[in-house]
């Protein structure tokens, strides 16, 4: 390991006025440099069911602002959790069912955000 010594002058001069003008760029702008790289998040909670209102469980829903997705339960609920914030879109698909449902909502940080009813229609003869 080398020692801060070692390092020639010019150099240490370098990097500290390079470290003195990040923190000074950060600072100007408002920024925690703490916080540099965290995004803030929310959850989705909603309900998927067919066109006569009745749920249907093991339905995948995503949404646009996160890799994850939820299966519904037997009541046809679901949640989606660490949802970026800002406006998202959430799509419903089962099998069965004529291609998707979708909702478009707002997520705010740290909130719970109601998709409402996503109906799918069933492509299955009765």
């Amino acid at each position: 390991m080398m020692n801060r010594s070692a390092l020639p002058k010019r150099s240490r001069v370098v990097a500290s006025l390079a470290a003195l003008a990040l923190l000074t760029l950060v600072g100007a702008h408002g920024c925690d440099p703490n916080q540099i790289g965290v995004q803030d998040y929310g959850t989705i909670v909603g309900r998927v069911a067919d066109q006569n209102g009745s749920p249907i469980p093991n339905a995948l829903v995503s949404s646009t602002g996160t890799t994850v997705t939820a299966t519904t339960d037997k009541t046809g609920a679901f949640a989606i959790v660490h949802v970026a914030v800002g406006e998202q879109t959430v799509t419903a698909h089962a099998a069965g069912y004529a291609a998707s449902a979708t909702a478009d909502v707002i997520v705010a940080k740290d909130q719970t955000v109601q998709a409402g009813d996503l109906k799918l229609t069933s492509i299955i003869s009765q």
